[in-house]
């Protein structure tokens, strides 16, 4: 299915912790509850040696208000807060492309 406006899914890649999300979904091609999600963004800043969220409960806040919403708005994962399940919707793929593409171009920029 062809993408009919690339503004969303631009919008919701400009935040790290958005691509952080992406990310996720895409590797794991599966439906996650925000549990999982929670509990890989903490384990991965972790590992990656950034500063750890200042806590989990502000963490799961702003991904119920603010990320995942928007995401879902842009149609890249979807949401069902009540039944707290992610979900890969139809713009992962597209995000998931661009995200590469950055990723090869930056690697080569260095």
């Amino acid at each position: 299915m062809a993408i009919t406006d690339i503004d969303p899914v631009f919008n919701a890649l400009a935040d790290q912790q958005r691509r952080r999300i992406c990310r996720y979904l895409d590797e794991r091609q599966s439906p996650a509850s925000s549990d999982d999600l929670v509990a890989h963004l903490v384990s991965d800043s972790a590992t990656r040696g950034q500063p750890a969220t200042s806590s989990r409960r502000r963490l799961e806040i702003s991904l119920h208000h603010t990320h995942l919403p928007l995401l879902d708005d842009a149609d890249i994962v979807e949401y069902r807060p009540a039944a707290d399940r992610l979900e890969p919707d139809r713009n992962l793929s597209v995000a998931a492309t661009i995200l590469e593409t950055a990723a090869e171009e930056t690697a080569e920029a260095v």
